[in-house]
C-alpha cells in the first residue's frame, strides 16, 4: 500500500504537478479544469470531486484504522471493513441486538449492509474504526504501436 498517499501527500503530489506544468493556470487548461477551481482544492478549500481527480489523474479509496492500533495499525479497505461489521454483528447475536447494543438505528446500519450508504460516524465509532481518505495516482499503460 506504498503508493497510497495521505491528503498531505496528494497536495504535494498536486503541487509537483502544478509546478512542472508551468503554473496553476496552464496547469488547469491543460486538464480542462477551472483555475479557481484548482486553487480551492490546492489551498484546502475544497475536497477534490470524483471528476476534478479523474481530469488530474488520481483515484479516492477510503480506508479503515482501528481507533485503538495507532497508527501503526493496518488499513482496511472497504471489503475488509465490511466485513468486519458482518463478524461483530454476528457476534451480538444479530442486527437488532447489535444496534440495541450500541443505539444505532436499524435502518442506517441495514442500509449500509445493503450497499445503498457508506457507513455513518455512528457505526464506524460503535465498531471502533475511524475512516480515513487515501489516495493513488492512476496507472497509465500505453499500448505498443
Amino acid at each position: 500500500m506504498s503508493d497510497m498517499l495521505d491528503p498531505f501527500q496528494f497536495l504535494s503530489e498536486l503541487n509537483k504537478d502544478i509546478a512542472a506544468a508551468g503554473g496553476q493556470s496552464r496547469y488547469a487548461e491543460q486538464r480542462g479544469l477551472s483555475h479557481t477551481t484548482v486553487s480551492h482544492v490546492r489551498h484546502s478549500r475544497r475536497n477534490p470531486s470524483k471528476e476534478f481527480l479523474a481530469a488530474i489523474g488520481f483515484d479516492r479509496f477510503p480506508r479503515y484504522r482501528p481507533l485503538r492500533g495507532g497508527i501503526q495499525a493496518p488499513l482496511l479497505t472497504s471489503v475488509q471493513f465490511f466485513t468486519e461489521v458482518n463478524n461483530q454483528i454476528r457476534q451480538a447475536g444479530g442486527l437488532t441486538s447489535f444496534c440495541t447494543r450500541h443505539r444505532l438505528p436499524i435502518g442506517s446500519v441495514s442500509n449500509y449492509l445493503n450497499d445503498n450508504r457508506r457507513a455513518s460516524d455512528a457505526l464506524l465509532q460503535a465498531v471502533g474504526y475511524a475512516r480515513l481518505t487515501r489516495f493513488r495516482r492512476r496507472v497509465v499503460r500505453s499500448v505498443p504501436a
